[in-house]
């Protein structure tokens, strides 16, 4: 068994465990990171896809005025979060210019949204003292413009809305390749990576802190010597913290949130809407290239967080909001293209079943566990504040062991644009540690996002990997019909037969 030292080793490879390793790396820490999938497989790939302004912060709350004015507590967490969501959302527009695109966003002023002109100017303006230069573009439309925008065209009781407002909103282009950038960045500075890497133990190492076990996909064990350790593993923080103590505080409330993909007429394309549930909760119409995704269904749930697909149930949740919503549109099953569910891991807190929106990092050295941190709450949006905050949490315990390096928070671009080519498939096997046909496709390409979610590319792109990466013909094929498994599985496109292309 082989045995490692470092300084922190950082048990999760989504965005918040990439995060962590690149700003640890950058401030002089020998740091590992560990990942029992691919990076950024699993909540990082099922998030919104915003790097939105924080305007959820304030509707939340705002269906009364006496919401902030009563719970001040509450109003003064809207308030923090919405500042990170502005100052993170600035500096990753300007750094990262390539994996964002630029969305018109419409809120309309009726009684469902509980909006008004003097509301949304006030929230804002206080948004925009948060900014980096990066403008909102806010503009306060009459109710006769509301009324002949295309994105409300369809709605109910279009009559009576009293205005709207549209905005600019950032879209992620591809969440998961954000992750993988953020790992390679770190790589590049001294980080210790490794995926297909789960962590089977974790004990007190007498010597030096910690000592880390983790079995490989090559069956393979290595035991890992740290002074300090990083669970950054997302909804899974409870299970990683509970291998080394039976008395380990409960961290995290999973929330499953399930989305639905549709067409809409030309006219929406591009345009995306927010309003708010019956229930209160928010609901998003987002554009998706041609396409949009409507939701969340959010649901409570602790349970099973690596099989998270949409139930029938929560498709036909979404089917009846967006049909209350624009009847005109008269959306039926058929007219789902495919869907996705995926757990957001929020921070636990008494009587709220789906978590809270505390975003925290948590040093359980005081509870008997010495230089041990959890992060709960993590997003995609404020993953680099995460990292700030995780490594200045360790550097309170622990002083660097080498001397400290530049962050680069550039993206890292993928050869040949994007395309399925011998030369970005050969890229992802040989520089970016891809071992699937989903890590290549998914995550180091995007085509496994295109509307046909990487079925008319699979074969193609399985005959380039399978030299680079040691199949026989037999394996290769399995490989594929393995995509197309998990592909079916867990997005149920509705025909995904009409884009699969073998070859003979």
């Amino acid at each position: 068994m082989t045995v490692n030292a470092y300084d922190v080793v950082v048990i999760g490879g989504g965005i918040i465990g990439a995060g962590a390793g690149q700003h640890l790396a950058a401030a002089g820490y020998k740091t590992a990171l560990l990942e029992r999938g691919d990076y950024g497989a699993a909540t990082s790939s099922r998030t919104s896809r915003l790097q939105h302004c924080g305007l959820t912060y304030f509707s939340a709350a705002n269906h009364s005025m006496w919401n902030f004015i009563g719970r001040p507590a509450y109003a003064l967490e809207c308030m923090e979060l919405a500042r990170r969501a502005m100052r993170e959302r600035g500096d990753f527009v300007k750094t990262s210019p390539q994996r964002v695109r630029k969305l018109e966003f419409v809120v309309p002023f009726n009684a469902r949204s509980a909006i008004s002109g003097p509301r949304a100017r006030l929230a804002f303006a206080i948004m925009s003292l948060f900014g980096k230069g990066v403008p909102l573009d806010l503009k306060v439309m009459s109710a006769g413009q509301a009324r002949q925008h295309p994105g409300l065209q369809g709605m109910a009781d279009l009559d009576d809305v009293r205005g709207a407002l549209a905005f600019t909103e950032y879209q992620y282009v591809w969440p998961e390749r954000i992750v993988v950038d953020t790992v390679m960045k770190a790589r590049d500075i001294g980080l210790d990576a490794f995926n297909y890497a789960e962590v089977v133990g974790i004990r007190r190492s007498g010597s030096f802190g910690w000592q880390v076990d983790a079995r490989f996909a090559d069956g393979t064990n290595r035991t890992f010597e740290t002074k300090a350790v990083v669970n950054a593993a997302g909804a899974w923080v409870d299970d990683i913290t509970g291998l080394c103590s039976n008395a380990a505080p409960h961290l995290n409330a999973g929330a499953k949130g399930t989305n639905a993909v549709v067409r809409l007429p030309a006219s929406m394309r591009g345009i995306g809407m927010e309003t708010i549930t019956p229930e209160g909760a928010p609901f998003y119409l987002i554009p998706w290239g041609d396409l949009h995704y409507a939701g969340p269904w959010d649901t409570p749930s602790e349970a099973d967080h690596a099989g998270y697909r949409a139930a029938e149930p929560e498709v036909e949740g979404i089917l009846k909001i967006m049909n209350q919503v624009y009847p005109g549109l008269r959306l039926h099953r058929d007219d789902v293209l495919y869907t996705w569910a995926g757990v957001r891991p929020r921070t636990a807190r008494d009587g709220e079943p789906m978590g809270s929106m505390e975003v925290m990092e948590h040093d359980l050295t005081d509870r008997g566990m010495t230089n041990f941190f959890v992060f709960t709450g993590g997003l995609l949006m404020t993953h680099r504040d995460a990292g700030r905050r995780l490594t200045a949490a360790v550097a309170r315990r622990l002083a660097p062991s080498g001397p400290s390096q530049p962050l680069d928070y550039t993206a890292r671009l993928v050869p040949e644009g994007d395309r399925a080519t011998q030369a970005s498939v050969r890229h992802a096997v040989e520089n970016e540690q891809a071992r699937s046909l989903e890590d290549i496709l998914r995550r180091r390409l995007s085509l496994g996002w295109d509307e046909d979610l990487g079925l008319a590319h699979v074969e193609a792109v399985s005959l380039i990997a399978a030299p680079l990466l040691g199949w026989s013909e037999d394996e290769r094929r399995a490989n594929v019909a393995a995509y197309v498994q998990a592909t079916t599985s867990d997005f149920n496109p509705r025909e995904p037969s009409r884009w699969i292309k073998t070859h003979d």
